[in-house]
């Protein structure tokens, strides 16, 4: 603890006391917290051009930022407890690995996972991020993307993991377009030659696609018909999955 910034530890010191009070005045922060008039004006003026706090003239409090973090993992909390029991009867009913997949930080993230209880299967890391351009759900995930957005975030010539792998940028934008017609997605060992994998959306109320609700499996195991019996189940969890999301907001 020797080594912290004074300034850094002064204002973690002011987001905790008024997370507790709620709000409070310059002065109030000055003397509670036993820091110079002169510093606390600093640190405040500073945080507010920030939008760490707020000011109505005469108290601070927390400001837009916090609320937006605040939201943001309130968001990812609600998507994990909603969609557990899913994924779980969707792998006791196939015996197979389903997880979902958000985009974050310009990655794809997975928030949740349950695992087939097979011996052979297929293991998803927690917190796992996948590339942007290769796999079923991060290609549902970026699919509705303008134009201008995927070319900031992918390069001309894509990265190859295997020989299926999308090297084109604008290769991949055409499938893009194809996905978000149809709103599913497939991996075809695209990530590793061992697995192929589809995707299904989950939705916002506005129609937008807010996360994945991906399968992955054994390329051996990928069959037609057995994927189509797969994409209706996971299409009706989906659906479930989005409701209940929606009716809390």
């Amino acid at each position: 603890m020797n080594n912290l910034v004074p300034s850094v530890e002064k204002i973690d010191k002011i987001f905790n006391h008024l997370f507790l009070c709620e709000n409070a005045t310059q002065s109030e922060i000055s003397k509670n917290l036993n820091i110079s008039k002169a510093t606390t004006n600093r640190l405040l003026h500073s945080l507010i051009m920030l939008n760490y706090l707020s000011f109505n003239g005469k108290e601070y409090s927390l400001g837009e930022k916090f609320k937006y973090f605040s939201s943001k993992f309130h968001d990812t909390t609600l998507l994990k407890n909603i969609s557990l029991p899913f994924l779980e009867d969707l792998s006791l009913n196939f015996k197979e690995t389903f997880k979902i997949s958000v985009f974050e930080d310009n990655k794809i993230r997975v928030i949740n996972k349950i695992e087939s209880n097979d011996i052979q299967k297929i293991s998803v890391p927690e917190n796992a991020i996948f590339p942007l351009h290769a796999g079923a759900a991060s290609k549902l995930l970026i699919c509705q993307f303008s134009e201008k957005k995927l070319n900031s975030l992918l390069p001309n010539i894509l990265p190859k993991y295997t020989q299926y792998t999308i090297e084109s940028r604008e290769e991949l934008k055409k499938e893009l377009f194809k996905i978000n017609i149809k709103k599913i997605a497939f991996d075809n060992k695209e990530h590793c030659e061992a697995i192929c994998a589809v995707a299904i959306p989950i939705f916002s109320s506005n129609n937008r696609i807010i996360a994945a609700l991906s399968c992955p499996m054994f390329s051996s195991s990928f069959k037609d018909d057995y994927v189509s019996k797969l994409i209706i189940s996971m299409k009706k969890a989906s659906k479930q999955i989005t409701d209940k999301i929606n009716n809390f907001k």
